[in-house]
């Protein structure tokens, strides 16, 4: 059974994603982002699920703290917040694009389909095009326009600053800007259930 470490960032989805997690399967932990990463490390976690929250990364607690130590060895899951803290450990810049909270919308993938995504696009079956739009659950204000180094965009969406970054690939991490665990996103669980998936995979 695979164990994934929750670290909760204050947030209400934080146990609708454990819920999602325990009915995939997983043993789920949770702990609090002001607790001590040697004791998050202790639990010896499979996999580390940085959850939302409220506010600007830094913010939160140990998290930065705790990407900077484990990212490359424990694969890292962020969620929203967690995502935009993978996003300024790399070096990006995640500012304000306009609130948008508890609204489904069309998240447009990028490049080639990440297998994440692959054959959930809601237009996928019209004839001669390419699927390329997965609605998804928006619960933030913040975002982020430009990856840098080291961070693949998957996927994108329209915002009052341009197009920021709903999902994205980097080294043994995945980052989702979208909620998975909302049933805004139809598709949710799947992708949950593949991302945790292909981070297993890539450790291994």
């Amino acid at each position: 059974m695979t164990h994934i470490v929750l670290i909760d960032n204050h947030d209400s989805f934080v146990y609708n994603l454990v819920d999602a997690f325990a009915e995939a399967g997983h043993e789920c932990t949770v702990f609090r982002n002001t607790v001590p990463v040697d004791e998050i490390l202790a639990a010896d976690p499979d996999l580390i699920c940085l959850s939302p929250g409220p506010g600007y990364p830094a913010d939160a607690g140990h998290m930065m703290e705790l990407i900077e130590r484990v990212l490359g060895d424990v694969p890292l899951l962020g969620i929203c917040l967690g995502f935009q803290a993978l996003i300024e450990h790399h070096g990006g810049t995640v500012e304000p694009c306009g609130p948008v909270h508890g609204v489904s919308v069309p998240m447009t993938l990028v490049g080639d389909v990440h297998p994440v995504f692959e054959g959930l696009a809601v237009d996928a079956e019209i004839p001669g095009e390419v699927g390329r739009l997965v609605p998804v659950a928006r619960y933030h204000s913040l975002g982020c326009v430009t990856a840098p180094p080291g961070v693949t965009t998957l996927a994108t969406t329209e915002t009052q600053i341009g197009d920021v970054i709903m999902a994205a690939a980097m080294d043994r991490a995945l980052g989702l800007q979208f909620h998975p665990e909302s049933v805004l996103s139809p598709s949710g669980p799947i992708i949950l259930n593949r991302c945790v998936e292909q981070l297993l995979t890539e450790r291994n």
